[in-house]
């Protein structure tokens, strides 16, 4: 079964609710994904206090800060596969704005909550 944008936006929100990270992590973070099968496709993540008060599909209105990656890559860190601080450092995935919400970001995600809800997520989308 193929999964929509909106679909992953709702239950990548619901798994992420309860994650924490440093309570500097506030803006809107944009993730662009090139090459899909369907063509390109953006989601958006936002933040507050560390906290992810809100995700959707489509790109945010005036993203923070905005990741780009290939849809291999991206369904990689999905499937726990890649890392996604690995992913930046190896070039594999482009930043544009601010850094400081990109590195808080990074960091929230190499936590065991982040890691437990990205393993919910990937078995939500290959099912």
């Amino acid at each position: 079964m193929t999964r929509t944008p909106d679909e992953w936006a709702e239950v990548t929100r619901a798994e992420l609710a309860g994650v924490v990270g440093a309570p500097t992590l506030v803006g809107t973070l944009q993730v662009d994904v090139t090459g899909g099968a369907d063509g390109d496709v953006a989601v958006h993540i936002v933040f507050d206090a560390g906290a992810v008060v809100g995700a959707g599909p489509g790109p945010a209105e005036d993203p923070d800060a905005t990741l780009t990656l290939t849809a291999a890559d991206a369904l990689a860190v999905v499937a726990g596969d890649l890392d996604p601080s690995v992913a930046f450092m190896q070039g594999r995935m482009k930043v544009a704005g601010d850094m400081g919400l990109v590195l808080d970001a990074l960091a929230l995600a190499a936590g065991d909550g982040a890691r437990s809800a990205r393993d919910r997520v990937a078995a939500f989308v290959s099912s």
